[in-house]
């Protein structure tokens, strides 16, 4: 089957990944326009819309007479999340982030949270959706369904200004922990808007569910981040299985 996304958006894809990971020296010209369409195998013009993509963007900076020199972002360290310790390090990159709440409502749990939450389709919860960003730079689009009765004990402002394990502490609930998958999944238009990609960029997806000491869910959160700026860590070590050494998570950073 081929794939319908448009050449030159894929080379673009290629090229803009190879800028953000500092690929090419900033400081020494980019292959010329020629010398990427041969590599690519397309035509001229078929690059050059890739290369405009790029300027527009500010990824590139073409100089008559020199070249076409590349401009990864400025040193912005991404926001980083460990596997281990998963609630501490949820909590800090609540306090270093900015939140916009986007929506906030009680209404029936879908089918598909009402199952990760083991609860009844229809039930209702506190429903939110969050934009979260770093230095006004949004990274982060969360949907977020809460226990009915943990949301009635804070508001949409009390989530735009504090982070909600938080919320969950001072509403006197004891998180035990949380059970997340990792995933991919492409920008609908909506989300494309709001984090500034283009619509079917990949996307980190996650979905998480956190429960209490009792063993009851909290939350159920759906959250998408921008690949570029959102960093998923996993420490390993050297363990024993039962078909010999094998890499297993570590249990706190080193």
């Amino acid at each position: 089957m081929m794939d319908p996304t448009p050449l030159y958006h894929r080379i673009y894809l290629v090229l803009r990944e190879q800028i953000l990971d500092r690929k090419f020296d900033p400081d020494k010209p980019m292959p010329s326009e020629i010398e990427l369409a041969r590599a690519y195998s397309v035509s001229r013009v078929t690059l050059r819309k890739t290369m405009e993509r790029l300027e527009r963007e500010g990824l590139i900076l073409r100089q008559r007479g020199r070249g076409t020199f590349a401009v990864p972002p400025s040193s912005q360290t991404p926001v980083q999340a460990d596997v281990s310790g998963l609630v501490e390090n949820l909590l800090a990159m609540g306090l270093s982030t900015q939140v916009k709440v986007l929506e906030f409502e009680y209404t029936q749990t879908p089918p598909d949270a009402a199952s990760d939450m083991g609860v009844a389709p229809g039930t209702i919860a506190q429903r939110a959706v969050r934009l979260r960003s770093l230095k006004d730079r949004p990274f982060s689009y969360a949907e977020t369904w809460v226990r009915e009765d943990i949301g009635r004990t804070y508001s949409a402002e009390d989530m735009a200004t504090t982070p909600l394990l938080r919320l969950f502490e001072m509403a006197g609930v004891k998180i035990a922990g949380a059970h997340q998958k990792v995933m991919a999944r492409s920008a609908d238009y909506v989300v494309a808007d709001l984090l500034g990609v283009e619509v079917g960029s990949a996307l980190l997806c996650i979905k998480r569910v956190v429960r209490d000491e009792n063993g009851a869910a909290v939350e159920r959160i759906r959250a998408l981040y921008r690949p570029d700026v959102y960093e998923f860590e996993l420490n390993l070590t050297l363990g024993q299985g039962p078909d010999g050494t094998l890499w297993q998570p570590s249990q706190c950073m080193p």
